[in-house]
């Protein structure tokens, strides 16, 4: 009776070491986890810090307004014409499509660029998605806008300027 006893409280202690073990190879395992984490708090919030400086020095002034303009016009015009009117306009569709994929490649380089910022990477204003996220600004706010402004009401177009003028 005495054996099982014993062999009964060796199993137990035997149980309490493993246990033991187990838990500060757990522990272990978390602080370097937390310490190879770039998305702490700390780091995190210098992600955002970077991605706003970052935005704030590529985005063109003027970029927002015309965004606002732009959504506000396909509401007025475009999303209101009948099927008819639509193609009965030459080039409607083709420039509407260019603005529209702009539009959503400015988006996506946005969230993308805002991801990496968050997960501690530092981008650069040489980084190619920095660079094709101001050529998106550019040719979305001074090409395809204006573009499909004249398109659809031409007396609004945007006057040709010559230099020899300026």
């Amino acid at each position: 009776m005495s054996t099982i006893f014993y062999c009964v409280i060796t199993l137990l202690l035997l149980l309490c070491v493993v246990l033991l073990l187990m838990k500060e190879s757990e522990r272990n395992t978390t602080e370097n986890s937390e310490a190879a984490n770039p998305s702490s708090p700390q780091n995190r919030q210098k992600g955002e810090e970077h991605f706003s400086v970052l935005l704030n020095a590529i985005t063109p002034g003027w970029y927002w307004r015309v965004n606002h303009e732009y959504s506000d016009f396909i509401n007025a015009t475009i999303k209101k014409m009948s099927f008819e009117e639509l193609n009965a306009t030459p080039g409607l569709f083709e420039a509407q499509r260019r603005c529209s994929n702009l539009n959503s490649a400015v988006y996506k380089y946005y969230d993308n660029l805002k991801k990496r910022c968050l997960n501690g990477e530092l981008v650069m204003f040489s980084d190619i998605e920095v660079l094709n996220l101001r050529h998106c600004f550019h040719e979305f706010s001074i090409e395809a806008y204006p573009a499909l402004v004249a398109i659809v009401w031409p007396q609004y177009q945007r006057p040709q300027v010559s230099l020899s003028d300026v």
